[in-house]
């Protein structure tokens, strides 16, 4: 049994103003969106600023509403299997965050010319909801991947080209976000968690292409649902570092505006604030500091235990 959950008020009293600077970081939360809901181009527009990228989508009702490309989402279904849900991601969430990207078939992520001279350090990526429960349990469309038997070596991949100047990159990246083609069984997987995608081998590049590849395939193309779900393009690699997939805190109110409260089963050794680069803007071990005097925008909190250091995104006011 754990113990019964520690209530730390953590105020962070900072003595620098903090200047707002520019932001290259896709984290989708620059995007407005009411709760529960999406953006996937519905407006015609092409695809969306994020940070200092444009994500590519494409719209068309000509027979009925179609798009592809990359849509913004904050729902949060991680139980609904099927189309319906589309949406939303396995993890029922961003990476630390409210807002995340989907991927539908095929799309592009166009870079500032303020980034495109430095390699991309990459993104996290997980499964859709939809995908997920169609390559775990199959569907009418498409089959449960490893088969009856569960001998079948299947597999769902991401392919991730670059292109500099108008030219292509030599090298692929192929992700795979379900992969059952070990002879051993107990290797299979299909990803349910965030991870990170490391784009730095390809170097300074102005643009990214998108497509996926399925071994359930028929005369109309991939039968798998062509999605996946991102986060946090470009993010800094000093905070993919200090980044834990198990949350050892909540953080409160958010946004916040004089402090911030944090609860956790976790006796805490030390909180630091970063930017959203991953630079460290102020530490503590005390329980008195303050959040105040803070330039309004996304900040990270980094909150570290005898267990480990958990990491979440919080809003200034």
């Amino acid at each position: 049994m754990k113990t019964t959950l520690q209530k730390l008020v953590i105020l962070f009293l900072l003595a620098l103003s903090i200047q707002a600077k520019g932001q290259s970081i896709s984290t989708f939360e620059d995007i407005s969106l009411a709760p529960n809901s999406i953006y996937n181009g519905f407006d015609f527009k092409g695809g969306f600023k994020s940070g200092s990228a444009f994500f590519t989508n494409m719209y068309d009702t000509t027979f009925g509403a179609y798009w592809e490309g990359f849509a913004v989402s904050n729902t949060k279904d991680d139980s609904t299997a099927g189309y319906s849900n589309q949406y939303s991601a396995i993890t029922g969430s961003g990476m630390i965050s409210t807002n995340y990207g989907v991927f539908y078939a095929g799309g592009k992520i166009i870079l500032d010319k303020s980034i495109s001279s430095q390699a991309i350090s990459g993104f996290h990526i997980t499964n859709s909801t939809y995908a997920y429960f169609d390559m775990k349990t199959g569907s009418q469309f498409s089959k449960k991947f490893g088969g009856t038997s569960g001998n079948d070596p299947d597999y769902l991949r991401v392919v991730i080209n670059a292109w500099k100047d108008g030219k292509l990159a030599d090298s692929t990246f192929k992700f795979y976000l379900a992969d059952y083609r070990n002879s051993d069984n107990s290797k299979d997987y299909i990803l349910k968690t965030w991870q990170w995608v490391d784009l730095k081998s390809f170097g300074a590049v102005d643009s990214f292409a998108f497509s996926m590849e399925s071994s359930d395939t028929g005369s109309f193309g991939i039968n798998t649902p062509r999605y996946f779900c991102l986060d946090n393009f470009n993010l800094a690699s000093t905070a993919i570092a200090k980044q834990s997939e198990k949350v050892l805190f909540n953080a409160y109110p958010n946004p916040a505006t004089n402090t911030l409260t944090i609860e956790s089963y976790e006796a805490i050794e030390e909180v630091k604030i970063l930017d959203i680069n991953g630079r460290e803007i102020g530490r503590s071990k005390e329980t008195t500091l303050a959040v105040d005097a803070l330039t309004p925008g996304v900040y990270l909190v980094e909150v570290k235990s005898l267990n480990g250091i958990g990491v979440q995104k919080f809003i200034k006011n």
